[in-house]
């Protein structure tokens, strides 16, 4: 499979939001995942080109957004879901506007990693 599969990382977006996540916390699977896919350039699992691609990273990291955007936290009330949902809703935009491959599958090919405890 490591021949095989496939994943391309968007490279739009800046840090911290994107391109960045925690390593050493109770949510770092997700910094590791970025780290490992995009960052460090060493997984054997990162396309070269989006055509090589089976699948299509998202790498916002959820762990920083709530950090950097969710300020500042007085209740609960204050993780107004939407914030998030507006921000995923924009980076979506600007890659389905600048490639093709969102379009081709309305992103049932794409993906983002989120390892935290929120619930409705």
């Amino acid at each position: 499979m490591v021949k095989r599969f496939k994943v391309w990382v968007y490279n739009e977006g800046e840090q911290p939001l994107v391109h960045d996540g925690p390593v050493n916390n109770k949510y770092s699977i997700e910094g590791q995942f970025i780290d490992e896919i995009d960052t460090s350039n060493k997984s054997p699992f990162k396309a070269t080109h989006p055509d090589q691609a089976h699948v299509f990273f998202l790498p916002i990291s959820v762990s920083k957004v709530i950090r950097y955007v969710y300020k500042p936290r007085r209740s609960r009330l204050d993780y107004d879901p939407q914030r998030l949902q507006v921000l995923v809703e924009d980076y979506i935009d600007i890659v389905a506007n600048k490639y093709p491959y969102w379009n081709r599958s309305q992103g049932a090919d794409h993906f983002l990693l989120s390892c935290h405890d929120w619930v409705s």
